[in-house]
């Protein structure tokens, strides 16, 4: 009687009550909640709810590392976690994404996480990319259709994976290069996990750009409705910039590099720059020699806005 009596008394507080209590839960424990009762799961299905949810997670929990070894037998052991307050210390057991791969040949790499969803891929020499996208907080995996431009042996690859804050929408851009002896300027394609489908993008890639960076160390990508490439405007791969994608308008545009980064190509063939993002806002990690440089856009889009934040100098021993 008594454990009746409480089970409706919590079916009938009000839903702003049981909102509340809900978004302090984990996502684990969420899904569990949806499958008591229709009631219930339209609540935490809501869209309004869902953000608030991440909302929360985002600013109450502790960011976590992810890296990863990319190569041949690609799965979950693949991974280590760690705390970004203590990253020498490694989460066992935390993440084990229902990894799947085509066959034993297949080689896989992540293409970039936003949200709590990790994007990756798997793919055999001969065959096209297989492209997943996994919720690994609720062992959900969601398989893409295959892409619109045809495989290629002699062109390159370059994904993106970012969330658009204005539809509401988790997108996969895929840019196709081909040799610069071909004349073939670069195609690009999204694919949109709200609409289900690939979409050309009909605007053309900047020709300007010989170049596109292969570097994808840091896959931190697509948070602020923006996918970035490094891309050459030479053919000696010293004149580098940023290529901008909008995953709103489907647009490109070109963002300078700080010009100290820029001065460094001047005199110095050894280095490396890598973007990624740093509390949310794009940012370029510049390593030249011993020097290491990390610069942050204050505000999207503007130039002048690059204000460097870390200086390291590493020590040979």
């Amino acid at each position: 009687m008594a454990s009746r009596l409480n089970l409706a008394t919590i079916e009938n507080l009000p839903s702003e009550v049981l909102s509340d209590i809900f978004i302090q839960l984990i996502a684990k424990q969420l899904a569990q909640m949806r499958c008591v009762c229709k009631d219930w799961n339209a609540l935490l299905s809501d869209s309004s709810f869902v953000k608030s949810h991440l909302q929360r997670s985002i600013h109450h929990n502790d960011e976590i590392l992810l890296f990863f070894r990319e190569g041949l037998s690609f799965d979950f052991s693949s991974f280590t976690a760690r705390p970004s307050h203590s990253p020498d210390l490694e989460l066992t057991n935390f993440i084990k994404p229902p990894f799947n791969p085509q066959s034993k040949d297949s080689r896989g790499g992540i293409i970039g996480s936003v949200n709590g969803l990790i994007c990756y891929y798997y793919k055999s020499y001969d065959d096209d990319y297989v492209v997943h996208v996994c919720n690994p907080s609720l062992s959900a995996m969601l398989t893409l259709p295959p892409c619109l431009v045809p495989f290629n042996k002699s062109s390159e690859v370059h994904f993106r994976f970012g969330f658009d804050p204005k539809t509401d929408d988790y997108k996969l851009v895929k840019l196709t290069s081909y040799p610069r002896e071909s004349k073939m300027v670069p195609q690009a394609e999204v694919y949109s996990m709200r609409k289900g489908t690939w979409e050309l993008i009909s605007q053309r890639f900047p020709s300007h750009v010989t170049i596109i960076s292969t570097r994808d160390e840091v896959c931190t990508d697509g948070h602020d409705g923006h996918c970035h490439w490094l891309g050459y405007t030479d053919v000696g791969w010293k004149k580098e910039t940023i290529v901008a994608f909008d995953l709103d308008l489907e647009t490109f545009r070109m963002i300078p590099l700080p010009d100290s980064v820029v001065d460094y190509y001047s005199f110095c063939m050894n280095i490396m720059n890598v973007v990624g993002v740093l509390p949310g806002k794009l940012c370029v990690m510049s390593k030249a020699y011993l020097e290491c440089e990390v610069w942050v856009m204050d505000e999207y889009g503007v130039a002048e806005s690059w204000v460097k934040h870390h200086m390291h100098f590493h020590r040979e021993v």
